[in-house]
């Protein structure tokens, strides 16, 4: 166990022995995968043995690609890879130390010629290790010049040709465009090519050099995006023919992908991109009446006649108000899923439920805070319900996964004094054909789950118009329910009953109407209204009242009894047929 402990501590010590010289000698760690050896390359190797003796020594590839290995011999490693010349001289020294660790190192790259030229500070021919990156030469060289290309550096390589994007390095880091040198290299840093200027509010304001086929946002990345100041309506795009362009950043980092594209202008060389300080205000879009932005202030102002002036709201205003302020939302606008879009993060955003702070009262945009920048987007409905008949506000509603007709009915403002209590109609098109269900609106209100029926898209809910009733009963030709009209007499609703019959007693006609909870009987004698013409008799009839005409073998008000049970038993035949 200690044996295995010390030969651990042992290689950890090795290790940082290597990478201390390295920092030396170099100042990098080496990739073993793609470092290629070559003639000058001094390797370090170490021999661990069973019993934790180690050895080390160095060996140097010669100029014919060899290295000498005691008893081995030599042994070829030209343009193997650091890690492959390990594997051979390992395989080729436990022949000789068997049951022992070979471990083989880089202890110090060599050097080698290349040569730079063009728009650097100092043109020439460099010395520099086998381990020297493109960024190291052009830093040895001076650095690059103002004129200097930075997204088109050659490298000669032989009959090759590689172009370098070196701005992809300095700005993102993409090690792809900082490639290792080698031996007989030749750099070419060319005049910079078409550019454009970039100035304002971004993090790096500069002059950039582009390539064909890139756009605005391309640009607007490489000046490392906006600052926190930056606006996304503020900003232009000035042209050298004069033109001036205004510039829609919003939609660039937060637009769908046709907006995105719409946005994202192709690029002229000597274009002049400025983004300018943000004003604090926040910006209500989409299906609103006034959308655009609106100016965020300490004290609403008002004119002269004391309005508000329009496009401020205050500091800390609702969303609710801001929408307000923006005129409202349009028909066609969604309540439930409102967007509040933050500022400088563009995946960063709150979904709103106006409905539950407006409607059922809800507190919770107390707890949302719109800050100066932020965007309120309000979206349109996609999915919908529509609701007809005796509700207050009729119309086209949003439908949210998982609402029932109850759900609807409050959006609407709830059912009117007039609606049916007991028939509501649910229609719906199921496999192309119209289905209707029918419901009791009252235990739908109450939630009662048969009637509360889950609703779909494109459901229509219609609610239907309480009949309004007057009973005509007895000896007339047609003895019915009869539509109530305010103002009609009793003589009329006989007449629309088909008049008297020959056996109708007018002395003993009777008016059954229900006040304050009870049931009222009111004797008329017709034979006064018709022979006498005594017309205050002729009574107006109320909603619900039942007119009974008894047949002449009826004696005296005596048999008032007989005649209300004449007249609900009637009722009782009735009332499933007109829904009283």
């Amino acid at each position: 166990m200690r044996k295995k402990l010390f030969s651990v501590f042992l290689l950890i010590f090795i290790f940082a022995l290597t990478f201390a010289q390295e920092g030396v000698y170099f100042g990098k760690i080496i990739d073993p995968d793609k470092y290629i050896l070559g003639p000058g390359d001094k390797l370090r190797v170490f021999i661990i043995r069973e019993t934790n003796q180690t050895d080390s020594f160095d060996v140097l590839v010669s100029p014919t690609g060899y290295v000498v290995l005691p008893l081995a011999g030599s042994v070829k490693v030209l343009n193997m890879t650091l890690s492959e010349a390990g594997k051979e001289i390992s395989k080729q020294l436990l022949k000789f130390y068997p049951r022992s660790n070979v471990i083989v190192d880089l202890a110090y790259p060599r050097n080698m010629k290349i040569s730079i030229t063009g728009e650097v500070t100092n043109p020439g021919i460099y010395s520099v290790s086998a381990i020297s990156t493109l960024d190291d030469v052009i830093k040895l060289a001076g650095g690059l010049k103002s004129s200097a290309s930075l997204r088109n550096i050659q490298i000669r390589r032989g009959n090759k040709i590689l172009e370098v994007d070196y701005l992809r390095f300095l700005k993102y880091g993409d090690v792809n465009q900082n490639p290792y040198i080698e031996e007989g290299d030749l750099i070419y840093v060319p005049l910079m090519g078409k550019s454009v200027k970039v100035l304002g509010q971004v993090k790096n304001p500069g002059i950039y050099e582009i390539k064909d086929g890139e756009k605005l946002k391309d640009v607007l990345d490489m000046a490392g995006g906006l600052t926190a100041q930056g606006s996304f309506f503020g900003a232009t795009l000035d042209r050298i023919d004069g033109t001036r362009i205004e510039l829609n950043l919003y939609d660039l980092y937060y637009g769908d992908e046709n907006k995105k594209e719409s946005a994202n202008i192709a690029l002229q060389s000597g274009d002049t991109i400025t983004v300018f300080p943000e004003i604090k205000r926040v910006y209500v879009l989409g299906f609103v009446k006034n959308p655009g932005p609106i100016q965020l202030v300490e004290g609403v102002k008002v004119n002269p006649e004391g309005i508000e002036v329009t496009g401020q709201a205050s500091m800390g205003a609702k969303i609710s108000e801001l929408i307000q302020k923006a005129g409202g939302i349009l028909p066609n606008g969604s309540l439930r899923n409102i967007e509040l879009r933050i500022k400088g993060d563009p995946n960063n955003k709150i979904i709103v439920d106006l409905y539950r702070i407006l409607v059922l009262g809800e507190e919770l945009e107390e707890e949302i805070k719109v800050n100066p920048g932020d965007v309120i987007y309000v979206p349109p409905i996609l999915r919908s319900v529509k609701v007809l008949g005796q509700v207050k506000i009729p119309g086209i509603y949003e439908l949210n996964p998982g609402d029932r007709i109850r759900d609807i009915l409050l959006k609407a403002g709830g059912i009117t004094e007039k609606a049916s209590r007991e028939s509501g109609e649910l229609e719906r098109i199921e496999n192309g054909k119209k289905v209707v269900y029918k419901f009791n609106v009252t235990n739908a209100i109450q939630g009662i789950e048969k009637d509360n029926l889950e609703l779909k898209d494109g459901d229509t809910i219609y609610i239907g118009e309480l009949r309004r009733l007057v009973y005509v009963l007895g000896q007339v030709n047609n003895p019915a329910a009869y539509e109530y009209r305010e103002g009609r007499k009793l003589t009329e609703y006989i007449s629309m009953a088909g008049g008297l019959k020959d056996r109708a007693d007018l002395s003993r006609v009777a008016v059954v109407r229900e006040l304050d909870g009870e049931t009222k009987v009111i004797p008329i004698n017709m034979n006064e209204i018709i022979n006498r013409g005594r017309s205050n008799l002729d009574i107006e009839i109320k909603e619900n009242d039942i007119i009974f005409v008894p047949e002449v073998f009826v004696k005296g008000w005596q048999d008032i009894v007989n005649i209300l049970s004449g007249i609900f038993y009637v009722y009782s035949l009735l009332k499933p047929i007109v829904g009283w």
